[in-house]
This record gives structure tokens, sequence and C-alpha cells, in this order.
């Protein structure tokens, strides 16, 4: 686990990505962060609607652990709360997310883990299912971005994702039409990896879930959780690849990149609570 300074110094120097830029309704998203205390925050409860510069301070006050978004948009992202609670959000749209881990299709290895914690053999197994799942998305979908977790896996995204291909979308209780739509397509894809465990049939289904921002910091392993791109990209990328990329956090948290946060003009804001 990174240090609290280790955490904000990465935060400091973090900027807008392409992946951030093409990304839909990214900022119309529900924004959590947890702690390096186990504990969530709900960042629209502090800033209604987050832009990238408010989501890079609060990240710099609040050092998490992990940072992660909604896979619904919302037309009033502060309200979300649980499903019986969350109808004056009003969801507008989102993807669709499938998280593919490496016990859903193990093959045996001999596990060697990195400095980070991290088995490159399962990393392996991640990425062979990720991409029979990618098989059978592409039938259906051409908008989809990979993003690998910082640890175990990858999340698919489905962008271009609409209700209406999966089922009736009712004006009175749209939040229920999107949780049809995603059970079904869940059950539809739970076919090609031979069935879905109930965690990740749940998580995949789950409207109110939220999972990992692209290109924020998985602060457990000191890795960027890096958006890999189109499938096309993912498939010609490989394990070692990937580490690469997801280590360009270490120039910045420590080593040569290193910069101390008093020698610089940018420090965090403190916290100011929204109406």
């Amino acid at each position: 686990m990174l240090s609290r300074a280790q955490i904000q110094r990465f935060y400091l120097q973090w900027a807008p990505s392409e992946a951030h830029r093409s990304w839909p309704g990214l900022w119309c998203k529900q924004f959590k962060v947890r702690t390096c205390g186990d504990v969530f925050v709900s960042l629209n409860r502090i800033r209604p609607r987050l832009g990238f510069g408010s989501l890079r301070r609060l990240c710099l006050e609040l050092a998490p652990a992990n940072v992660y978004m909604s896979a619904l948009s919302w037309l009033m992202p502060e309200r979300v709360a649980d499903k019986r609670a969350s109808t004056g959000a009003y969801p507008v749209g989102g993807e669709y997310v499938v998280d593919v881990d490496s016990y859903l299709d193990h093959r045996p290895h001999a596990h060697r883990l990195t400095e980070e914690g991290v088995c490159e053999g399962c990393l392996l197994d991640s990425k062979r299912l990720a991409e029979r799942l990618l098989d059978e998305i592409e039938e259906n979908y051409s908008n989809i971005k990979i993003v690998f977790s910082g640890k175990s896996g990858f999340h698919i995204h489905v962008l271009d994702f609409e209700v209406r291909d999966w089922a009736l979308y009712r004006e009175k209780n749209p939040l229920k039409s999107h949780e049809v739509a995603r059970f079904r397509y869940t059950m539809h894809l739970s076919e090609v990896v031979g069935g879905f465990d109930r965690h990740h049939f749940i998580v995949s289904s789950d409207v109110m879930r939220v999972i990992t921002f692209p290109e924020s910091l998985n602060a457990s392993t000191g890795l960027i959780c890096s958006c890999l791109g189109s499938p096309h990209e993912f498939r010609d990328t490989t394990i070692s690849l990937v580490l690469r990329r997801s280590r360009s956090a270490r120039g910045v948290v420590s080593g040569a990149g290193w910069v101390s946060m008093d020698r610089l003009d940018v420090h965090p804001e403190p916290l100011t609570r929204g109406r």
C-alpha cells in the first residue's frame, strides 16, 4: 500500500487522458472513493457535478486507495443513493461493464508474484477469458474499451450498450428497465464462460454498481488502472506491456520523477460541503 504522501503526489500531477476526453457521459457519473481506512465517500455529495479538476482536487485531499465511477450516467448524480432512493437522480444512459478475473476460467500455472503482488499467470488467464468475451460482445457492439483493474483482471466497458436492445424501456421506472436489460445481457454472456459465479453475475447486472475510474491509481499495488483501448489494441498487447504501462506511476510517487509537494504551487484544497 502506498503512503498518503505518495498517493497525493500521483494526483498532484494527474492530467486528463485521451480516454477521459473521449468517454461518453463521463461527467454525468456518480463518483466514489475508498480511503486507505476503508471508508467509502460519495464525492457528488461534496460537489454535485464533478469535472476533472474537481475530481483531482478531491483526490488530493482524500488520498484514496481507489477511485470509482458509476456504470450508469445520471441527470442528478448527487441524488444517487440506493435503488429505492435514486428515482430523483434519473438515469440518462450508461455503459455495461463486465469484470473479468482469472478464477472465472482458471488454468493451472506456477504463481510467481511481481513486486506489486500481481501474478502474471493469473493476468494471462484473465486476458484469455476477456478475449473470448470480446468475441461475443463484438457481435452486437463496437464502442468498447478495456481497463486494467490495477491488480488481478480487466474491466470491459460496452459504451454503446442500449437498454432497448435487451428490455422494454418504461419511462415510469427507467431504473428497472436498465436492471432488466443488464440482467438479460449478463445471462447471454455467462454462456460464453460456462456461467458466471454469483458475485460476477450480480455486479455485472447491478444498476447501482461502481467500477474503477480509468487512469486512476490502485494504491494497494501502486499500479495505474490503465485504459488499454479498443478490443483490437487489447488483443495486440501483452501482460508485460500492460504492467510496464501501469508502472508509470513509479516515477511520480518516488524515484526520478519524485517532486516534493512543498516545492509546487498547487496544494490540496480543503473540503467544503455542497448544498
